[in-house]
């Protein structure tokens, strides 16, 4: 009988563990040599078998096993470090244009005590308790978001069609009928039969993602022309194609960048981000003590509702300009897969947290003194304490600029969760660090972003054209029934 060659071997499904004699093996490699066929020796073909039966049993542990990594000690404080200079730079910048964006002529001290109390509990309520203590714990396997709930959901419920042949890499956490509750029971056998409310479901999910993605494009033009626009505070004679100009390069070499990957962005823009919140800290000390501590009445609820029924109507259509000050909260969620939520936590509650607080309470404690009642209109550069002018503009530029890296690093993330269901087509994705996997970059999600987000600076030229279609964006994805 006539020795097998390897392409039998292959497709007879022999397996590796099966070895021939070493007869048979000689007259296989003693037949290449005569024939001068350049095909792998047998040897060398169990080899390559082997190495693609190791890399699928890689890639199977790697889909069934756990992806959420913990951390501690020193790598969790560098990594809340990281997550510092990704997350916080939207939220962060704030204070820059809240109270410009609220009031349109000097407020008296109980609008501007009202509006701070707003602002207080919002930071306090939605940022600290919603998302730092519930919703980072909604997580799916480690990974944040909107998508991310609907991914959780499609674990313990079958909502969700998939390619019988993806089957064996779907990890399901399926409770047995037995162990839920009444109310569980229904609920899932609801969800299991209703295709309406399965596209509803999807519908939603995949709205939030979008809109988080438009948010990708919006805030780094809105945060990089705003920083730009500043500079005509020091040059007024700096027109609107000069500043579209510098915005947009600026928007390129960002994102030229982000290919160095999370990590190496995070490391670098996190100094920028602390020295950016602890001058505002700094400078939130200094104008309470010196102005009107009297303001510290804002951490009564009291002021904030009677603001509202003060003003009726009008306080209420203020609240577009006070939802600013905790613009950008979704990243908090969002960037979860690539820090961690104790990372997250920690870089809020120790340090972005206090910060803006003292921001605004400083912010409010100076305009509510200030004589030439303009201090609102530019309420950040008017209230630096002396001879600290310049340096702050400096970190206000480098800082708005740096904001816009929260939206983009969640737009990554969010691709990559939508592509695990099929639910967008796949792209190339990049893993940018060997120590936290879920850190990727996605070479063309990044360059649609750029070409946007540059046509977008370059049609609305104006930060105040962004406000009516951030306003959109913002207040359903911070605020959705899934996040």
């Amino acid at each position: 009988m006539a020795s097998p060659n390897p392409g039998e071997i292959a497709s007879r499904g022999i397996l590796p563990g099966i070895n021939l004699n070493t007869a048979q093996e000689n007259d296989i490699n003693t037949a290449h040599s005569k024939t001068g066929i350049t095909s792998p020796t047998y040897s060398e073909y169990l080899t390559d078998i082997e190495d693609e039966e190791k890399a699928r049993a890689i890639a199977n542990e790697d889909l069934q096993g756990p992806r959420k990594q913990t951390y501690s000690g020193t790598v969790l404080v560098w990594l809340s470090f990281q997550a510092t200079g990704i997350i916080y730079g939207d939220i962060g910048t704030s204070p820059l244009y809240v109270y410009s964006s609220t009031f349109s002529s000097q407020p008296t001290w109980e609008d501007l005590v009202g509006a701070l109390s707003i602002i207080i509990w919002a930071l306090t309520l939605i940022v600290t308790i919603k998302y730092c203590f519930i919703v980072l714990h909604a997580d799916d396997d480690g990974q944040g978001g909107t998508f991310a709930l609907y991914s959780l959901l499609t674990r313990y419920t079958n909502i969700a069609g998939r390619d019988p042949k993806e089957n064996a890499g779907v990890r399901m956490q399926r409770y047995a009928t037995n162990d839920l509750k009444l109310g569980g029971k229904s609920l899932r056998g609801f969800l299991e039969h209703s295709r309406i409310s399965q596209f509803a479901l999807q519908f939603v999910g995949v709205l939030g993602v979008s809109m988080v993605m438009a948010d990708g494009v919006l805030t780094p033009a809105q945060s990089v022309l705003g920083a730009i626009q500043g500079i005509k505070v020091v040059n007024q004679d700096l027109g609107t194609p000069a500043i579209v100009g510098i915005s947009c390069a600026i928007l390129a070499v960002l994102f030229l960048i982000q290919p160095l990957g999370t990590t190496k962005i995070g490391t670098t823009f996190a100094p920028i981000v602390t020295v950016w919140l602890l001058f505002n800290f700094c400078a939130g000390i200094y104008n309470l003590a010196v102005h009107d501590y009297t303001v510290l009445k804002a951490f009564s609820p009291h002021y904030a509702f009677g603001y509202l029924v003060r003003n009726g109507s009008d306080g209420w259509k203020s609240l577009g300009g006070l939802l600013l000050a905790f613009t950008g909260v979704e990243a908090l969620f969002a960037d979860l897969g690539a820090f961690s939520k104790r990372a997250v936590q920690l870089s809020w509650l120790c340090l972005t947290y206090p910060c803006l607080l003292l921001a605004y309470i400083g912010q409010a404690a100076y305009i509510s003194t200030d004589q030439t009642q303009s201090a609102y209109q530019n309420p950040f550069f008017n209230t630096v304490p002396p001879g600290s002018f310049y340096f702050s503009l400096v970190i206000a530029v480098l800082a708005a600029i740096v904001a816009s890296q929260a939206m983009i690093t969640s737009t990554f993330q969010l691709l990559n969760q939508i592509m695990r269901l099929s639910y967008f087509p796949h792209i190339k994705v990049v893993h940018t660090s060997r120590h936290f996997h879920d850190q990727v970059y996605m070479p063309m999600a990044n360059w649609l972003l750029m070409v946007g987000t540059i046509v977008v600076t370059a049609v609305y030229n104006n930060v105040r054209c962004f406000r009516a279609a951030y306003s959109l964006l913002f207040e359903p994805v911070s605020n959705p029934t899934f996040n």
